[in-house]
């Protein structure tokens, strides 16, 4: 009998741990936050003057930690081509999604074309010449709109004037990804227990306890039978 209940015992306690471990494996999941507005400027430094670009709207930014009124975040990998960026957002410029998008950056190219100038031989064929940039995101400086691109391993800023018309498909993931629930509350991380899985978790961890105690309860006494002809003292 105790063989049988120290079986039960170990099922129970098994199924009880399994479920937080579960939980703990969600959260240690990345996170990531949609870019949702216009002008959300991805920064070199958790400072206003420090912005290096605008983030293409409807793709995420990878959260990897925070400071202060900012994230700390990575935008796109190094995959391919393309190199990674850490820097910073302002916390309440992107909306953290519940979910991890299969496409949460933009990997776009430009075509920047250059002019020698007046050095440049007449008729000659390099007297311009077109070259393929990682399209990163828009700068603004001053009048004039600027693209901060990567270029043969190194990053810089190219005027729009001089490249090709930006046109990206928008990212439209989040609809198919995230429905509201009615209360208009965000919705639960797939996997991680709600209310009904803590009440399962209450009750096996109850029931592990009572197989406990009664595998390893003492065994009761017998009550003593005593002789009609002895004396009680």
């Amino acid at each position: 009998m105790k063989k049988f209940a120290a079986i039960v015992f170990c099922l129970l306690l098994s199924a009880a741990c399994a479920l937080p471990a579960h939980a703990a494996a969600e959260e240690d999941a990345p996170s990531y936050a949609r870019v949702t507005e216009e002008g959300v400027y991805f920064y070199s430094a958790p400072a206003a003057g420090a912005g290096l670009f605008i983030l293409p709207r409807t793709y995420f930014v990878k959260i990897v930690g925070t400071a202060g009124e900012y994230l700390r975040v990575r935008y796109l990998d190094d995959s391919g081509d393309g190199r990674a960026l850490e820097g910073y957002c302002r916390t309440d410029e992107v909306t953290p999604v519940s979910f991890t998008p299969q496409t949460p950056y933009l990997v776009y190219s430009v075509l920047v074309t250059y002019s020698a100038g007046e050095g440049a031989a007449p008729d000659s064929d390099l007297s311009e010449y077109t070259v393929s940039a990682d399209y990163y995101g828009e700068f603004a400086y001053g009048s004039a709109a600027c693209y901060y691109v990567r270029i043969g391993g190194k990053f810089g800023y190219v005027p729009a004037s001089a490249c090709s018309v930006v046109d990206y498909p928008e990212n439209t993931e989040h609809l198919f990804e995230e429905s509201p629930s009615d209360e208009g509350n965000s919705p639960q991380k797939s996997g991680a227990p709600g209310a009904a899985g803590i009440v399962l978790i209450c009750v096996l961890a109850v029931a592990a306890l009572g197989a406990l105690y009664f595998l390893f309860r003492p065994a009761k006494a017998k009550k003593p039978v005593y002789d009609e002809t002895e004396d009680v003292f």
